[in-house]
């Protein structure tokens, strides 16, 4: 998720969440994995708002 510059600190971010959650919760699922970057504490910081808690969980990938 990207919210421009001009329209942060607004409300904009977790308003998204919460309507995402909302409706994913109606499709009956139970539980939500967010991947952001390890530096992004903007990002970080506005999950974290959102009741989300960090784990240890390390993402690996492969370019071929």
């Amino acid at each position: 998720m990207y919210v421009a510059e001009a329209a942060r600190r607004k409300g904009i971010a977790t308003s998204l969440i919460f309507y995402l959650e909302e409706n994913l919760k109606k499709r009956g699922v139970k539980s939500v994995k967010v991947l952001t970057g390890r530096r992004n504490n903007a990002a970080i910081k506005t999950y974290e708002q959102c009741n989300y808690h960090q784990d240890d969980e390390l993402l690996l990938k492969k370019k071929l």
